[in-house]
């Protein structure tokens, strides 16, 4: 999804996640599951602003995203790897840059994501290099499986996406 700055992508993003009613018509996802239901709770991994707690580090989150999803802390280190969080477990989030406060709530994300993805300008914060490596991400989630609905700016990941929606 790609327009201008008020074209309202993030509403439809938004709309899509089940944050907001539709203004006319319906969401559903696998045909059946309204996002904004109870019953839809978790039918869709809404990315938008970077959210942590502030009181705990990278690695807490980390450790916590793990119990989340049931898998040891360290088969989710090994495979969030790419993202290069490691180095920065230690630190609280208001401790660490822009870009590696958004590349950790990608990854600790993504590796959490369900079978539809939305995210909303995940791009912010980061190089160019980190914006490719992101396309890289979004690609393999989608090969997973993952419907992957994002709205950008970013001319690399607009390339990368099977269909572009202008707005």
């Amino acid at each position: 999804m790609t327009g201008p700055n008020g074209a309202g992508k993030s509403t439809l993003m938004s709309t899509i996640a089940g944050e907001i009613e539709p203004v006319e018509g319906e969401v559903r996802v696998s045909g059946t599951v309204d996002p904004a239901a109870p019953e839809g709770a978790g039918a869709v991994t809404f990315l938008a602003d970077p959210s942590f707690f502030p009181d705990l580090t990278i690695g807490e989150h980390l450790e916590m995203t793990a119990h989340h999803v049931g898998v040891p802390a360290d088969e989710l280190r090994d495979s969030v790897e790419r993202w290069q969080v490691a180095d920065i477990e230690s630190e609280l989030p208001s401790r660490v840059s822009s870009g590696q406060r958004q590349r950790a709530y990608l990854a600790l994300q993504l590796a959490s994501a369900a079978d539809v993805v939305v995210l909303d300008e995940p791009e912010r914060h980061l190089d160019g290099d980190w914006v490719r490596r992101l396309g890289d991400a979004l690609a393999d989630v989608g090969a997973g499986g993952a419907a992957v609905v994002v709205a950008t700016h970013s001319t690399h990941l607009a390339g990368r996406a099977d269909r572009t929606v202008q707005l």
